[in-house]
């Protein structure tokens, strides 16, 4: 009777481990080899220019560009330092160099014709079902060449390209690109990937 025991218990603290080890395996592959850790700088967001992606008081991880030329790609996340100060702010990409980008119907943004959807986002968002602001209306501009053009994901809510004062962003000013979500204060949202 007690080996059998002991036979349970054994088996138990094996699968504990194997469990433990897979956990291990997938933190360091995803921490060392695809977002290396000395890499990564913890930021507390501080609007909801870019909710429902990220919202106000959120706290995420950004892979920062380590000596490595940015390669934009539209939809890109990008964080960036931009004004006299040289402010962090996190934006989308959504104008290469060449893109017509204009207002659409429905508070939606037209590129190059085809209104832009962003990705879904992994759970709920810390917002509303109406942020209370008006839309933004802006002039179609066409992207300059070494620039893009970028908004933040609150579209009703977002000072970004489509403000003349802001302008547009030269890859130059990239440094780095938001991983996930670390902390929310909506627990669901802890974990989230951003793209």
């Amino acid at each position: 009777m007690a080996t059998g025991a002991t036979w349970k218990y054994r088996v138990g603290i094996y699968f504990v481990i194997t469990i433990g080890a897979l956990f291990a395996a997938l933190f360091v592959y995803h921490f060392v080899y695809r977002h290396p850790y000395w890499t990564l700088h913890a930021f507390v967001v501080p609007s909801n220019s870019f909710c429902p992606t990220i919202c106000k008081g959120e706290r995420v991880l950004v892979q920062m560009q380590m000596g490595s030329p940015y390669s934009p790609r539209r939809g890109d996340v990008i964080v960036f330092r931009h004004g006299p100060d040289d402010t962090n702010f996190i934006k989308r990409l959504i104008g290469m160099p060449g893109d017509l980008v204009g207002p659409g119907p429905g508070n939606t943004i037209l590129v190059n014709g085809q209104a832009w959807q962003p990705p879904s986002i992994c759970a709920k968002s810390l917002l509303g079902a109406d942020s209370g602001d008006s839309p933004i209306s802006f002039q179609p501009a066409r992207v300059a060449e070494g620039q893009m053009f970028v908004i933040g994901d609150n579209l009703t809510n977002s000072y970004d390209s489509r403000f003349d004062e802001f302008g547009e962003v030269r890859p130059v000013q990239v440094v780095g690109k938001p991983v996930m979500i670390y902390w929310s204060p909506s627990g669901a949202r802890i974990g989230c990937p951003i793209k």
